[in-house]
């Protein structure tokens, strides 16, 4: 996958503007008085979820390959809530791999949660919404499990934030629409 290098030298984003971006907007959807009780913590750890996502470009193809297999310290990635489903229920049934899980959580809080709206037809957002706290759960070792735990506890209140992002977001008049 291409490094976020790319995106910087071909559109001037870099991971700071990035996380900048979905740090202010996160503040104006949560509202000042929870932002300040989160933004150190879950507030900051959303906002590079989502600065990670608009970095990173996805091959859809090769993450549903049956080649695919990223190493264990690899941030894994996901096509769709239902490959987050499949990969769950093998780490129920085998050795826990951390990473993976906390990467599981993090596409469940862009797709049940950012993409709520494209999502809610097809899939059951609370039972991805109690996978997503599951994983972070699972996430939570070492130097990271008061962060992870912190997301496991918040989680369905992260998902319902990252909707109305995406809804403010598209009601913004700073976005490029499409004319009809």
């Amino acid at each position: 996958m291409p490094s976020s290098e790319f995106f910087e030298e071909l559109y001037g984003v870099t991971a700071e503007g990035a996380i900048n971006f979905w740090v202010s907007h996160l503040h104006e959807t949560i509202g000042s008085d929870h932002w300040s009780q989160i933004r150190d913590s879950t507030g900051l750890y959303l906002a590079s979820v989502l600065g990670h996502f608009c970095l990173q470009s996805v091959d859809r193809r090769a993450i549903l390959s049956s080649d695919y297999s990223p190493g264990d310290q690899e941030f894994r990635q996901f096509a769709d809530l239902t490959q987050i489903a499949e990969l769950m229920m093998q780490q129920l049934t085998s050795a826990k791999n951390p990473m993976w899980m906390e990467s599981a959580g993090a596409h469940i809080l862009l797709y049940a949660g950012f993409f709520q709206k494209q999502n809610k037809e097809r899939h059951n957002i609370e039972f991805y919404s109690s996978m997503g706290r599951e994983c972070y759960l699972m996430a939570a070792v070492g130097k990271r499990s008061k962060i992870m735990n912190l997301m496991a506890e918040g989680f369905s209140q992260y998902l319902f934030h990252l909707a109305a992002l995406h809804r403010n977001l598209e009601e913004s008049r700073y976005l490029i629409r499409p004319v009809n």
